[in-house]
């Protein structure tokens, strides 16, 4: 699971184990998830799948405040760096 935009969250939902450690993670206090890191990230999780299908799990509702072209970024970097003959999803 990848959580792009760390505890930026808006929600307030009482299950969640993450959103109030913000000040001790000292993030900023809009994290974001560099473009290197998220390119290492896809490229490392790609070359280590050994199936025909690789699946990037986006957690929670976070990373949708990242926006719609971080998504079309990700989309651009995941067939850049697919195996021939697998199949790319992403869920959230």
């Amino acid at each position: 699971m990848i959580k792009p935009s760390g505890s930026q969250c808006n929600l307030d939902c009482t299950y969640c184990f993450y959103l109030h450690k913000e000040d001790l993670l000292h993030q900023p206090k809009t994290p974001r998830m560099s473009e290197s890191l998220l390119e290492m990230h896809i490229q490392q999780y790609i070359e280590a799948q050994t199936g025909k299908e690789v699946i990037f799990s986006w957690q929670g509702g976070e990373p949708t405040l990242m926006g719609v072209e971080f998504f079309q970024r990700v989309v651009e970097i995941q067939a850049r760096h697919k195996k021939p003959g697998q199949a790319i999803e992403n869920d959230l």
